[in-house]
């Protein structure tokens, strides 16, 4: 799947990677779909070994990235939202 579209990042607090957004893909048979992504740091001894967006597992599949893009936001919101 290809990443077509990147919403923007937020801080999830009491995360273990807290920098978190979400990705509208486009499958490889034409539809979308959209998944979770957060931002990873590793270390080692205070140096950088490696940091990026590490990718979960995609979600659903919509006919247009704008329909992926609304429940992606929904999703997100919905497992995120205080007090949880």
């Amino acid at each position: 799947m290809k990443v077509v579209r990147e919403l923007e990042s937020f801080d999830i607090p009491n995360a273990i990677h807290p920098r978190r957004r979400i990705v509208i893909l486009m499958r490889s048979d034409g539809h979308f779909a959209f998944a979770e992504q957060y931002y990873c740091v590793s270390e080692y001894e205070g140096e950088i070994l490696a940091e990026g967006w590490q990718q979960q597992d995609a979600n659903g599949v919509y006919e247009t990235a704008d329909m992926a893009e609304k429940e992606g936001r929904a999703a997100f919101a919905k497992w995120h939202r205080k007090g949880r």
